[in-house]
């Protein structure tokens, strides 16, 4: 086990921290991280030997602090304890008996409460972090990270607690892993004793930020945490303090006024935003980019994020505003960056800068106002004005001079929005789905924006149809480009017969038609070794089903989503890569698949379809095309492949590198999107 403590705090709580860790009854293998949030802090120099201290000063955040810890963890189990616990000797023990089953996520132990002031005494009577509280929640059960045993897989399958955010982040953590199909378990004698707070200005501060955190919960999981009501349970205190004091019992009526206290603090944190202070904003960059996201920073989009890190490599001042963090983030993908999230803003916030927006620019908000209903028409989620003010005040704030979003969904509407109110340039870079399937108000988006970047020909050309001249001149390929240096072999191919997808478990991506492809070459004599899936989506027990029905359920090995780094690794155990793609009944289809240019560079041969954008990533020298839906052909060209000498494989793959090396080098692409961006005048007329 490992045991995973954040730290922010006083050379005295570091003692405090360290005598409490030191009474864990540990055993063999397991091991204690504390993550301080403070970079210099007091822990490094008190810690005892045994006790490994990490920095985790990027984000003021506990659950950033608490996925640092346990990205360093070397156990199966993770124990994460709150700096203000003081364990049981036998914690540890009493987590596995009995033991969890195969399915069990994690386990709620219990928190008790330690202090003789009458602040510790009332947080204790109302069972104030109690978890049989929280696993009692009537949304759903929930869990404190303050006394909380997680399984490490299952804290790598969710992409670990969401970073960025002061509270909230157990409830959503719980909630995702139950989602992801992992089970929550109590273990009632797993006990750790809570140091309540006993003075009034950090109890306030405690429970204003927990509010906080309760209403970001609520903005994410819509009617878990509804606002307190303030009235009613005034008018209750009140009553309570007048009865009780007339009845000389004056803890009670303490309790009661305590009560009235905690309803205000909670109402007044309700208010307030769940983002921790930002780093002091950057000015005086020539260039400053503001890269509007829908979800951010999403596991199966990491090339928005390729992008962001490669143009601050070129010297630009580039920052990201999105409406949400998905449900399965990429961990660690907002580490460095300035981010700032819709879902973050407070109440107060939104409607202070509602007021400033209309103030300052009366017609345009009263344009954008009569513009909402024909936008929702068209498809668009719209959201209100107070929300765009929001993004608009902090683009004034930061000095940006252009707004560049991905998709051209709701984050690129979002971007005209602000552009219009901004008076700046704005660009989009549409991808696929909001092209062909849902292309939601997409010429107006298009046709206000100052260029568009597209990751491939076939986009180029459809989008360039839409576009009346001379607008059409304004479409520019910009492909999404990959860090070589990353993407390197550093082992020889398998040299087995093992092919390898990945992608999410949809319609267009094809595999069940590569499933049947595998279902023909079985006992034929040219069966594969092993067929791996990586990915999640809609379509799993569907094509689970297709595998047993063809018999090949032995050999179709279904991985689930997969982190950057696994992804490298999968990468490494296969021979071939596959990416059958099709459009889909809808009209969706993919346009350039990223991790077929990924797999290229690690020198596997590919097979895809002819369609889309793949025939001008695959070629003959180094894979092959079949036509879409077609699982014959697929089964031939995966066969003609896997049957080549390992040496006609190896020199096919380096082949395959060197035209990914020249044509989707990340750093250059980004190049083309900056030097589109620089060539923009600097405001609108």
């Amino acid at each position: 086990m490992s045991v995973v403590v954040p730290f922010y705090g006083t050379d005295g709580e570091a003692r405090d921290l360290v005598s409490a860790l030191a009474t864990l009854q540990l055993g063999p293998g397991d091991e204690i991280i504390v993550a301080e949030n403070l970079a210099g802090g007091p822990l490094a120099a008190l810690a005892p030997e045994g006790v490994r201290v990490l920095t985790a000063a990027d984000h003021a955040s506990s659950y950033y602090a608490r996925n640092v810890g346990a990205e360093e963890a070397r156990n199966e189990w993770l124990l994460f304890l709150d700096a203000d616990c003081r364990p049981a000797a036998d914690l540890v023990s009493a987590y596995f008996d009995p033991p969890p089953g195969p399915q069990c996520g994690a386990l709620a132990g219990e928190i008790d409460g330690i202090g003789q002031g009458l602040l510790a005494r009332w947080a204790d009577s109302r069972g104030l972090l109690r978890q049989s509280v929280t696993l009692a929640h009537p949304y759903r059960p929930s869990a404190v990270t303050a006394n909380v045993l997680v399984r490490a897989d299952a804290w790598r399958a969710v992409g670990g607690f969401q970073e960025g955010i002061r509270s909230g982040g157990d409830g959503d953590f719980a909630w995702r892993l139950q989602d992801a199909g992992w089970e929550l378990e109590q273990r009632e004698d797993a006990v750790v004793r809570h140091v309540h707070r006993e003075r009034l200005g950090g109890f306030v501060r405690q429970l204003s930020r927990h509010s906080a955190g309760a209403a970001w919960l609520n903005r994410r999981h819509p009617g878990s945490s509804p606002p307190p009501k303030i009235g009613r349970g005034l008018a209750r205190c009140v009553a309570g303090v007048v009865a009780w004091t007339f009845t000389a019992r004056f803890e009670r009526a303490a309790f009661k006024a305590i009560d009235a206290v905690a309803i205000a603090a909670a109402a007044w944190g309700y208010t307030r935003s769940n983002a921790p202070p930002h780093r002091t904003v950057v000015r005086g960059a020539s260039t400053s980019i503001v890269v509007f996201a829908d979800a951010f920073p999403r596991l199966s989009e990491t090339f928005v994020l390729n992008e962001v890190l490669a143009l601050r490599r070129l010297g630009l001042n580039v920052r990201v505003e999105a409406i949400s963090r998905p449900a399965r983030p990429l961990r660690g993908g907002t580490r460095g960056l300035d981010v700032n999230y819709r879902e973050d803003d407070s109440l107060m916030r939104r409607a202070l800068d509602g007021l400033w927006l209309v103030a300052r620019h009366p017609f345009r908000a009263l344009r954008d106002v009569r513009s909402q209903s024909r936008w929702r028409q068209g498809g668009d989620h719209v959201t209100r004005l107070p929300s765009i003010a929001l993004a608009a005040r902090r683009v004034k704030t930061y000095g940006d001079s252009h707004l560049h979003a991905h998709f051209g969904a709701s984050a690129a509407l979002e971007a005209m929005r602000v552009s219009r109110f901004r008076c700046i340039p704005y660009s989009v870079a549409p991808h696929a789905f909001e092209i062909f399937a849902r292309p939601t108000n997409l010429i107006e988006k298009l046709t206000g924006a100052k260029f568009i970047s597209t990751d491939c020909a076939y986009n180029v050309e459809h989008l360039q149809k839409l576009l009346p001249p001379p607008d059409a001149d304004r479409v520019h390929e910009v492909v999404l480009g990959i860090d070589e240096a990353r993407f390197t072999r550093i082992r020889p191919l398998p040299g087995t017969r093992v092919v390898g997808a990945v992608g999410r478990l949809v319609e267009k991506k094809g595999f069940a038609h590569l499933i049947s492809a595998i279902g023909q070459l079985e006992g034929t004599g040219r069966a594969v070794d092993a067929l791996f899936l990586a990915g999640a989506g809609p379509l799993r027990e569907e094509l689970q089903e297709l595998a047993t029905d063809l018999g090949v359920a032995e050999r179709v090995r279904f991985l689930g989503s997969l982190e950057p780094a696994e992804v490298l690794e999968f990468l490494h155990e296969i021979d071939l890569f596959a990416l059958p793609c099709v459009i889909a009944q809808d009209g969706d289809r993919d346009s350039m698949p990223v991790v077929v240019k990924e797999a290229m560079a690690m020198e596997l041969m590919v097979v895809g379809s002819d369609v889309v954008g793949l025939p001008e990533m695959i070629h003959p020298g180094w894979g092959r095309l079949v036509p879409p839906a077609d699982s014959p052909a697929l089964a031939d060209a995966i066969d003609e492949l896997l049957s080549l000498a390992s040496a006609q494989r190896a020199e096919m793959g380096i082949r395959g590198r060197a035209f990914v090396l020249d044509h989707c080098n990340v750093d250059l692409e980004a190049e083309k999107v900056a030097r589109l961006i620089r060539d923009m005048p600097p405001s609108l007329s």
